[in-house]
Formats: structure tokens, sequence, C-alpha cells
């Protein structure tokens, strides 16, 4: 067993060394205990969406994070329901990451018991099978 911690800026640059953020996804700011970034979008309604990301909950190797955009974005995604990718499934606000799918995907032995975020920290506790 292990535990981890690591600051959202620190999740960050390791998805931006590895990466893992797609190239419609820029200017990445980091405000306290969210994520801030532009979403290029094809979409006619706005190309270039601001959307922040924060941390909601873990649950049963489910990471559930709460989306907020402008109040026209919001209002679409209310009613259009977006197309689920492999590792994430969005219910208005709601962005659920399958993060122990992605993991055990990627790396066969590592597995998260559980996530907890306090003072500006991720504290992850994972073990090997």
């Amino acid at each position: 067993m292990a535990e981890i911690r690591i600051t959202i800026a620190e999740i960050v640059d390791v998805c931006v060394a590895n990466e893992l953020i797609p190239d419609a996804i820029s200017n990445i700011e980091i405000l306290g205990e969210h994520i801030k970034f532009q979403y290029k979008s094809e979409h006619p309604i706005s190309t270039n969406i601001d959307i922040e990301i924060g941390y909601k909950d873990y649950s049963n190797g489910m990471l559930f994070l709460e989306v907020k955009t402008n109040w026209i974005v919001d209002k679409f995604l209310r009613f259009k329901k977006l197309k689920d990718l492999r590792y994430l499934q969005y219910e208005h606000p709601v962005l659920t990451f399958f993060l122990q799918q992605f993991i055990k995907d990627k790396s066969k032995i590592i597995h998260i018991e559980n996530i907890h975020f306090k003072d500006g920290y991720f504290k992850i506790k994972t073990f090997n099978e």
C-alpha cells in the first residue's frame, strides 16, 4: 500500500507531460481547488468555451468532478446529451471519470483504495494486486 500526496497543479503537469490533454484544451489555470481552461469547440453555439472543473467525490473506482461553464453553455448542456467517451460520462453538472478502469487498462497492478482532497492536496491510497 502507498499513499500519494499530490496537488492539482502536479496532476495537470503529469497529464501534460504524458500527453493526456487533448489539443482542443488550452489556457489551463489552477484556481485553488479548481482547474480552469478553454475548450475549442466546433459547435456553432460557442467556439471557445471557458470551463472550470472541481473535485466532488471518489467512490467505487469513479472520480466525480463538478463542471462549471458560462450560462449559455450551461443551458445547452442541460438539454443536450454529450457523447460518452471510454473513461468519461457526463450528466450535467457532474463529469464521472472511471479512474480505476483507466488505471487498470494502463497498469495491471495498481489499484486505488481511496481519494480525499484537503488543504490543496489529494491524498490517494493505492494498493498492489
